[in-house]
């Protein structure tokens, strides 16, 4: 009659599911720090981008009211890009590997 009352120990995860658990709340410790606190890095070629710019307006082949626009559409670019607070823009000579490259059309 004292083993209907006293049904035995209560049993808790084993050793796997807190392994698991601790997997996985670690992947996500990873994952939201990644996405929300680490640095991301652009890379910008703006002394490419300006060379090519001046040689187009000096062969004549954009006006200077383009060249004007381009500009614009470049800061709009570069806004757009760096509206996380985690993203870095640096110049592509400073930047050796590794570094996501914003393309300016």
């Amino acid at each position: 009659m004292s083993e209907q009352n006293n049904p035995g120990p209560k049993k808790g995860p084993g050793y796997l599911e807190v392994i698991g658990i601790a997997l996985i709340a670690a992947a996500l410790a990873v994952a939201c720090y990644d996405r929300m606190y680490a640095q991301k890095i652009k890379v910008l070629d703006l002394q490419g981008y300006l060379r090519t710019q001046k040689a187009l307006l000096i062969a004549g082949e954009i006006t200077e009211d383009q060249w004007k626009a381009s500009l614009d559409r470049l800061e709009e670019i570069l806004n757009r890009e760096a509206s996380g607070s985690n993203h870095v823009i640096v110049l592509k000579e400073v930047v050796l590997k590794n570094g996501d490259e914003i393309r300016v059309e």
